[in-house]
């Protein structure tokens, strides 16, 4: 009977090293278990804004008639509703120097962002000699790849600092503007 007893014990202590060994295994790999407290169906807000590093014009107007952000977990584009409850934003870019506009506060899913998209309607520039022209901008969007989180109840704040080389603007009539994209998340 001694004997079966000392196999008892051997065999649960083995079993309570083996399950320390893979608890352990689990814990150093970070695999993640679904919690009550998933970020599942949780959401947060992003606000949008836009402003304007210095050109060589004297106007430069913009319409944007759709906001959209792209989500990479699930591979989609989402689309946002502007600020002031309008269909579309008009605007000369070049009196944003040192001052944002806001564009949209939109409540987001829980996820890892990577692009924000500008669809514009119109654009024209008054040049320094105070002629207008009408601007093009291929394929009638701008894409601004920028990376952010959008966390459980907290706000990202995304800036977008839209540079536009206003020779490219005269020579060719076409807006490709370089906009840099700033990050700040908010509790």
């Amino acid at each position: 009977m001694s004997i079966n007893k000392r196999k008892i014990g051997i065999y649960t202590l083995s079993g309570v090293l083996m399950a320390s060994v893979v608890i352990a295994a689990i814990f150093v790999s970070g695999v993640h278990f679904p919690s009550s407290n998933s970020s599942q169906g949780k959401t947060g807000s992003l606000a949008l804004s836009i402003m304007d590093a210095p050109a060589d014009l004297i106007n430069l107007n913009v319409t944007i008639s759709a906001l959209y952000v792209h989500n990479d977990d699930n591979d989609s584009w989402t689309s946002l509703s502007f600020n002031e409850d309008t269909s579309k934003v008009y605007f000369n870019l070049l009196a944003l120097k040192n001052i944002t506009k806001e564009l949209s506060t939109s409540l987001m899913p829980v996820g890892n962002y990577s692009k924000i998209r500008l669809d514009v309607e119109g654009a024209n520039a008054t040049l320094n000699d105070g002629s207008t022209m009408d601007l093009r901008v291929p394929p009638e969007h701008i894409d601004v790849t920028v990376q952010f989180q959008i966390n459980a109840d907290q706000t990202t704040n995304v800036l977008l600092d839209m540079q536009v080389d206003t020779v490219a603007i005269s020579q060719s009539g076409n807006l490709k503007p370089v906009v840099k994209a700033t990050v700040q998340y908010l509790s």
